[in-house]
């Protein structure tokens, strides 16, 4: 099957939801953090973009492809939506810390050149 048949057979709103649902997670990649949401926040998310989602239909979506490859089963008591490979990442330094100690070296290599 090529790309362009798999995607003529999804429902538009699947395909706009597996882009956010990448999206966030490319985020939570790169901050190194847990990989999940709150199901408020993702649906407001999705709302912002012009999606038509709400708490009885979200879970429709996520037990279907594209999605169900990319999120995991919807528990519906807990609140959250987790993504596949919900780990969390090695612990290290801050993001405020790391700031400061760029900052720091940047500034010292600026008096070193002058």
């Amino acid at each position: 099957m090529r790309v362009r048949e798999i995607c003529e057979s999804v429902d538009p709103s699947a395909q706009k939801l597996l882009a956010l649902s990448q999206f966030l997670l490319g985020r939570a990649d790169g901050e190194n953090s847990r990989k999940e949401i709150s199901t408020n926040a993702f649906i407001q998310a999705a709302k912002s973009l012009g999606i038509e989602v709400n708490d009885q239909n979200l879970p429709d979506y996520i037990a279907q492809e594209p999605l169900k490859d990319i999120l995991e089963p919807l528990d519906p008591n807990s609140g959250i939506i987790r993504f596949r490979g919900n780990t969390q990442g090695d612990v290290g330094m801050p993001v405020d810390q790391a700031r400061a100690v760029v900052d720091k070296n940047a500034k010292a290599a600026l008096k070193r050149r002058t």
